[in-house]
């Protein structure tokens, strides 16, 4: 081999270890950028979350969204939002006259209160329907012995940007009342980056029960603890809202509602088939998309990075009922023990009401 050769080689090799180790160098950059990526909008100095604070219900034998049950709670919680003690005794054998369903807000309820419409004509038995105020408003989770409580959740964060565009970007009442004269623009819609408060564009009131009629921030926390202010960055709402979820008989979640299994599973719950399959209609639903498809919604990412960070609380509180249920399974490939109803204990009424 010439001499002229070996130098070629030489080099050669010379040049790649040195692609070797610049590729090396970048992928180590790649990620610490990735690791420092904080949004461009400075947050607020309550934003950071020590969550150690909290109490982890993770491990909770009867967690309500992958352990649905038909137990009834035997407390003496009053009906209009008593004390709540998740140390109750449950029943299996007494009758169920009456099914109630906190509908959250854009997470798949207006599907579910046509469902259990059906359940509810099926078995004869009361149907109520609340929405709006917080969770324990009108009635405690629990108080009734012959009731089965259901509601529903959805990620934190999307659940919020759909709230944005459904209702937020541009005011509903003004989408279907001047339908025909009011045009959707990106002049007369409000900007995303304004959507980062307790109460949408603006902070919740702290003289009052919360009221969920708009919601960017926190919304889980405060619907289900009643509070829409916090005096030590959400720690005891956190732990009022969490036991208060633990309480219902079935959580129902958004994510699954295309996973066969998990529509298999509900259906034999309540043992009436037409869980998601008929398309859902809400008021200002087909004239909000119709807005957004005339003018698309763009976020920025840091917008997005920084609802997540105010929304670090509820993320914890979904990862914590919702997540931990079924972190280890794929997509569509979950499996769910969910119970099969047992149709003796629904006691038909003759006076059947659904309230809504």
């Amino acid at each position: 081999m010439t001499r002229t050769s070996h130098m070629a080689r030489a080099r050669s090799t010379k040049l790649c270890i040195l692609f070797i180790l610049l590729s090396c160098i970048s992928t180590i950059i790649v990620q610490l950028c990735i690791l420092t990526i904080q949004p461009a909008t400075k947050l607020p100095d309550d934003a950071t979350i020590d969550i150690s604070k909290t109490k982890i219900s993770s491990a909770h034998p009867l967690l309500p969204t992958c352990h649905p049950h038909w137990k009834v709670a035997i407390s003496n919680i009053s009906s209009n939002g008593g004390p709540i003690d998740n140390q109750l005794s449950w029943s299996n054998t007494l009758p169920i006259t009456r099914i109630y369903f906190y509908h959250f807000r854009k997470a798949g309820g207006t599907m579910i209160r046509n469902y259990l419409e059906k359940v509810a004509v099926h078995y004869d038995i009361d149907l109520e329907m609340k929405e709006y105020n917080h969770a324990s408003k009108e009635e405690e989770v629990g108080s009734r012995n012959d009731t089965i409580y259901i509601t529903n959740m959805r990620d934190p964060v999307s659940r919020s940007i759909s709230h944005f565009k459904y209702n937020g970007r541009w005011d509903c009442q003004q989408l279907v009342k001047n339908e025909s004269l009011f045009i959707a623009t990106e002049s007369n819609a409000q900007p995303f980056k304004a959507w980062n408060q307790t109460s949408g564009f603006e902070p919740s009131p702290c003289d009052m029960p919360f009221s969920f009629t708009s919601c960017a921030v926190n919304c889980y926390i405060q619907t289900f603890s009643g509070k829409g202010c916090t005096s030590d960055d959400w720690f005891t709402e956190y732990n009022l809202a969490q036991n208060r979820l633990l309480r219902y008989n079935m959580i129902l979640v958004y994510e699954k509602f295309n996973d066969p299994n998990y529509i298999t599973a509900v259906e034999t719950f309540f043992g009436i088939q037409g869980f998601n399959n008929e398309p859902s209609f809400m008021f200002c639903g087909r004239e909000a998309k119709k807005a957004n498809r005339r003018v698309p919604l763009t976020v920025k990412f840091e917008y997005v990075l920084l609802l997540t960070k105010l929304n670090e609380m509820d993320n914890r509180l979904y990862k914590d009922l919702v997540t931990s249920c079924w972190e280890d399974g794929e997509e569509g490939d979950g499996e769910y023990l969910f119970p099969k109803v047992d149709t003796s204990r629904f006691l038909a009424r003759i006076d059947r009401r659904v309230i809504d």
